[in-house]
């Protein structure tokens, strides 16, 4: 007999009562989870995989063999525990293909059944021109679902990073040295060749960070490639690959593939070795995977498909910074937007391990974009810099005082699965004009008699140098307006004060400014166009009579306006851009 329910939990809290806690609260628990909708209850402990209009991820890999797959697989389960995502083994043998087609069908109607709005195909596959992402594609125009890729692994500075480091765990002295990566899965001599040409990019990337005197790639075959061209392109890669390893230089052997691995002898590494062998080759076996990047890559690759909630979204504040008196008053101005967003902050100038720590910790807190916000006098202040460290540019000619013409030493870049954006600078902002009226009012007593001076650090470049002075000139009309000018003059100037060359003529040009100021019972009143401290202005004025404001523009509520600002800035343009 079917009770009422309220009779049911009635009785249920009479049994806990009376002792049977457990019995009872087993009832409770799966009435209750028949009060919970069943594609609810699938969501539980997975927060991303219940919202609404969430696209669904098929990532497409090469059926390598136990051990390849294995690897894959550690790859793909943590990212499906973020992201709707489902895995599909690619076979290029035609004994497979109506098995990988049906699995392609069976995937695509699972995802559209859990609610994806949007279906993208992710190519864990190094070339544009791999034959497994263009067996996929044929399989999907079969099925009629003509699904939109991502860009394969090669197109991304992650990928790079993974063979850098393969390369530099074997490299001794990279000028003696020649780089050679094998790579495989070619099915005929056009996809070798385009493949090749892919690796060559990716390698060349990596000579320019290390060094390497000459670089050098090579595609072998897969084994359901034809038997004619299977025997003679894997001919010719052996020929080539023993020439590049043999010289005067010493050869680093990468073998940079997804190729076959099944057990730990029936794998393509054997093939390589043997290719190797009586050859001086710096080679230790290790391939694509694992490495941490591949889960980054797979992350940063989804991520544009996916709208981010607020909560995944993450601020790294970048000031110059200095000593703790310094650094201090930035920090205050930047704390209370602590409450409203996930923020960091990593003083420098653009220096990598320091944005590096602070986008790892938004990351490990579920942001899935970050800006990168400079919190400089000007927009162009480190602009190209923090774009290379980024990833955002691939020029590193433009990048100052980090590296000369991508050479070695050129700065390595952020690894993240996030996307990355950057954006600052104050110019002509009247939020800070208004700080720096308030800097003047602070220390003026007799206007009239008083010649204002905004000090800023200055830049190298005279186009730089004159687009600051330019930009001070509108805080200066700022204050002019405001005080009806009342002052003697509002002036401007910058000490170039990291270019001995010109900084000589930018501090005669100053205390001139200074003594000019002090004449007929007149007054200098000079206010540090910073954002923190006086920087080194009185031991460039010593001996002469002004009034300094050191204090700069932190902190104040408007800079911390200025801030908040910015950041709803990037936010709105993120929300016009899903």
């Amino acid at each position: 007999m079917n009770s009422p329910r309220w009779v049911e939990y009635l009785l249920i809290l009479l049994l806990m009562c009376a002792g049977k806690a457990l019995f009872a609260q087993e009832r409770l628990d799966d009435l209750r989870s028949q009060a919970v909708p069943a594609d609810a209850r699938k969501s539980v402990g997975n927060p991303s995989h219940s919202r609404k209009a969430e696209p669904g991820f098929v990532l497409i890999a090469p059926d390598r063999g136990f051990l390849g797959n294995r690897e894959i697989k550690d790859v793909y389960e943590p990212f499906s525990r973020e992201y709707r995502a489902r895995l599909v083994f690619i076979s290029l043998a035609r004994d497979y293909e109506e098995a990988v087609r049906q699995k392609l069908k069976e995937t695509i109607g699972d995802l559209r059944e859990q609610g994806a709005e949007a279906i993208v195909m992710l190519p864990l596959l190094l070339s544009e021109a791999d034959p497994h992402r263009q067996k996929a594609k044929a399989l999907l125009e079969s099925l009629a679902e003509p699904l939109p890729f991502a860009p394969s692994m090669a197109e991304d500075y992650l990928t790079a990073q993974i063979l850098e480091d393969r390369a530099r765990a074997l490299s001794q002295t990279p000028a003696k040295e020649r780089l050679v990566v094998i790579g495989s899965g070619a099915m005929s001599f056009e996809e070798a060749e385009a493949m090749r040409k892919d690796l060559v990019r990716v390698a060349e990337s990596v000579t320019g960070r290390l060094g390497f005197r000459e670089t050098t790639a090579v595609v072998l075959f897969h084994p359901a490639a034809p038997d004619d061209i299977l025997h003679e392109g894997n001919r010719k890669a052996a020929e080539a690959i023993r020439a590049a390893a043999s010289g005067s230089l010493r050869p680093v052997v990468i073998p940079f593939h997804l190729g076959s691995k099944h057990t730990a002898s029936m794998h393509l590494g054997r093939r390589i070795e043997s290719i190797l062998k009586g050859l001086p080759a710096a080679y230790d076996g290790r391939e694509v995977l694992p490495h941490p990047n591949a889960l980054l890559w797979l992350k940063k690759t989804a991520n544009p498909w996916v709208r981010p909630e607020r909560d995944e979204l993450g601020v790294v504040v970048m000031p110059h910074g200095a000593g703790e008196y310094v650094n201090e008053p930035i920090l205050e101005a930047i704390a209370p937007l602590r409450q409203r967003y996930r923020l960091e902050v990593a003083f420098g100038m653009a220096d990598v391990d320091a944005l590096q720590e602070a986008v790892d910790k938004l990351e490990s807190q579920g942001a899935k974009r970050i800006l990168v916000l400079r919190l400089y006098n000007l927009s162009l202040t480190l602009k190209e810099e923090t774009e290379y460290v980024l990833g955002l540019s691939s020029d590193s000619a433009a990048l100052g005082h980090h590296a000369a013409h991508g050479g070695p030493g050129t700065p390595a870049r952020v690894r993240t699965g996030a996307l990355l954006s950057t954006a600052g600078g104050f110019d002509a902002d009247p939020l800070i004009a208004e700080v720096l009226f308030q800097r003047v009012m602070e220390i003026s007593r007799e206007p009239e008699k008083e010649t204002v001076i905004l000090l800023a650090h200055g830049e190298g470049s005279e186009q730089r140098n004159r687009f600051w002075l330019e930009q001070m000139e509108a805080h200066a009309q700022y204050i002019r307006a405001k005080t009806a000018n009342r002052f003697r003059e509002v002036r401007v100037a910058t000490l170039r004060e990291d270019w001995p060359e010109k900084r000589e003529k930018a501090i005669a040009e100053l205390r001139e400014m200074v003594a000019k100021a002090s004449r007929d019972g007149g007054k200098a009143l000079i206010v540090s166009n910073r954002l923190s401290g006086p920087g080194p202005a009185r031991r460039y004025l010593h001996g002469l009579d002004y009034v300094l404001n050191d204090q700069g523009i932190a902190p104040h509520p408007n800079l911390t306006r200025w801030i908040e600002k910015e950041i709803e800035h990037w936010i709105a343009g993120l929300k016009g851009k899903s």
